[in-house]
Order: structure tokens, then sequence, then C-alpha cells
């Protein structure tokens, strides 16, 4: 399950025409939104699976692709007085209407087993499929949810050795357990292949191994150059920021499970050789697998290494951020392709806006 489009808005902030593939570059220049961009994507996950209250005086329309090429469109708004009270829901797959909340709060929902509506009374404060969860008879409503529970993330600048993914007070999604703990948890094979990713970024390591000490697993690296092997917690802070991101990728690999991975500011405070090279890997990896991929930059050195045609331009006036890219704009951007310029001169100059 993937999600395709996103468009929202609230008495403060508009984002419209979000359109995502498999693997996204989110780019901007700062303050146009990219950052909220995501944590928007934050809050409909934890609104889906009730990690979070329904926000008020909101509306949401999100388009998805499930595993078996199905359109699922998705659309609900809430009133700002009455405190986050459904006012408007439906859910369509491949144009047919599956899902329709009338005024007075009842819900005709498409029973996929006897192919007839059925009327359901849902709480006024929660969407359908809070209430209403059946594997067979409204598949729609688990692949949505679903994707909320598949969607992990975490900001690239705030990724440390002392804490696990989902206990920075940076508050997007939730990424699971520490790094040393996903890394016990890969195959032989998987840990192999992470030390070879690890070594084609730029680094010399010969082995990584993991023990257990006090009440926390420890990793140990072992440098070439160096006789001892390094424990996590004494890497450089880009060295290790770097290998989480490689093992956390991998992990999510090995689950062979759909997902989607946010990453705000990707290769932040990285070097120009290894920031190009981790996200050029990052990208292949997740390009080519059920994962997809959301992530931000304003870095010239990432914005050079990753093809135009997966980034998503904002552009920001006042409070409402339109997005561009070549799957909603493709002539600027096919145009641009012949003009022997830079990735980042495509972002830098006022070409976008001729």
């Amino acid at each position: 399950m993937k999600l395709t489009k996103l468009s929202y808005q609230d008495p403060y902030w508009e984002l419209n025409n979000l359109t995502l593939r498999d693997a996204n570059l989110v780019v901007g220049r700062n303050s146009t939104g990219k950052s909220r961009t995501l944590s928007t994507i934050d809050l409909l996950v934890k609104m889906i699976n009730q990690r979070r209250s329904l926000n008020w005086g909101s509306r949401w329309d999100t388009e998805f692709i499930n595993q078996s090429g199905d359109l699922i469109q998705f659309n609900f708004a809430t009133k700002f007085i009455d405190e986050g009270k459904v006012s408007a829901e439906f859910i369509s797959v491949n144009g047919e209407r599956v899902l329709f909340r009338h005024n007075d709060g009842s819900v005709h929902i498409k029973n996929k087993v006897t192919n007839n509506n059925e009327l359901v009374f849902p709480p006024e404060n929660k969407l359908t499929l809070h209430t209403n969860r059946d594997v067979r008879k409204y598949p729609f409503l688990e692949d949505i949810a679903n994707w909320a529970d598949q969607s992990l993330g975490f900001k690239f600048g705030n990724i440390s050795p002392f804490a696990m993914l989902n206990q920075q007070e940076y508050d997007l999604l939730t990424a699971v357990e520490d790094i040393p703990t996903l890394f016990r948890q890969l195959k032989r094979e998987s840990k192999i292949r992470v030390q070879e990713d690890f070594n084609s970024i730029g680094y010399d390591i010969s082995g990584i191994s993991i023990q257990d000490r006090s009440d926390m697993p420890i990793l140990f690296v072992k440098e070439n150059n160096i006789a001892k092997a390094i424990p996590h917690f004494k890497l450089s802070q880009g060295m290790f920021r770097a290998l989480a991101v490689i093992i956390y990728v991998e992990y999510l690999i090995n689950r062979k499970r759909p997902a989607t991975i946010i990453i705000d500011d990707l290769c932040e405070g990285l070097d120009y050789d290894r920031a190009t090279k981790l996200g050029r890997l990052i990208f292949d990896k997740c390009i080519d697998r059920q994962i997809q991929l959301i992530t931000t930059s304003n870095d010239s050195f990432l914005m050079d290494a990753i093809d135009i045609e997966y980034w998503t331009i904002l552009t920001r006036q006042g409070k409402t951020v339109e997005a561009m890219n070549r799957m909603t704009n493709s002539e600027i951007f096919d145009r641009f392709r012949f003009t022997g310029l830079s990735n980042f001169d495509f972002f830098s100059s006022d070409y976008i806006l001729q």
C-alpha cells in the first residue's frame, strides 16, 4: 500500500497536490514547508491508528494504491468548533463509492462479502475504520489501517547512539527499537550486506559485531586501520547516522512487508562524498522494493545525486504550499534535462517559475 496523493487544509496551513511515487525527494527553500509536509503525513498516520485524536477543522484528500493495484480514494473532514467531530467521510475503490458519511453521522458502507450497502453509526469523533474492522467485509478499511501501521520514520539529524529512534524529541512517526537490536535481528547474509553497503559509501571496515552489556546491546565496528573495534556510541556522529540508516533499511527489506519510510533531512551533516553515495544507496534500495521512501532535503550534495525524476518541489505563498514534480508538470521537468545545468540549478534558479 502506497500513498500516491495528499492535499490538506486547515485554518492556518494548506498543502495542495502532493503527488508521490515509490521514491521521493521533497525539496524547497527554507520555510516552504518540507518538514511540515512530513509532519502532516505523520499526523494522518497517527489519526488513523488512533495515536492522536482527530485534529480540529481540517480537510484531508488522499489517494492510495494497494498491493493489488486498486486505487483507493479516502477523503474526510472535521469540524473546528465541535472538537474534531467528523463532518465528511468518503472512500472509493477504483471509482466505486464504498463508504459515505451522511449529515446525520450515519455511514453507508459496502459489504464486499454480500455486495450490499450497510448502514452503521460510528461515534461522531471517530472515523469508520476506528470502529468497523473486518478483513473480508471491508478490505478497503484494512488497507488504509495497514498503511498507517507500516509507516515509519525519523529525522536524520536526530539519530543518536544513546537513544532509540522512537524516543527522540522530534515527533515524526515512530521507528522501531534501537539500532543494535535491529542489527541483531538480521540474518547473516543481511549483516554482511550492511557491511558491504557501509564500505561502499566510503568507510573501510572489516566487521560489525554485537555484544550485550548491562541493559543494552552494543555494536562494535572494526575499522581496518584501527587496532580495536569501536563501540557504536564512540563512532563519529556522521558515521553512526549513516550506519543506522543502512541497518534500518536492511531491516525493513528483511521484513518483506510493504512499508513507508520517511526521513527528514536525509544525509544532513555528511560530507559531499558520503552524502551523495548514501543518498543514492538508499534510493536504489527502496526503488526496486516494496518500500515507499519519502525524504526531504535542501542539501545541494544530495539534490545533485538524485535524479529530478524523483523530486517534488514545494513553493509557498502565505499559508498555501504547492507541490510540483514530473508527474504533475512533465513539460517543465523534461525541458530542464536539455539545459545541461546541474540538478541543484533547477532548484536554486528561477527556472521552475518560467
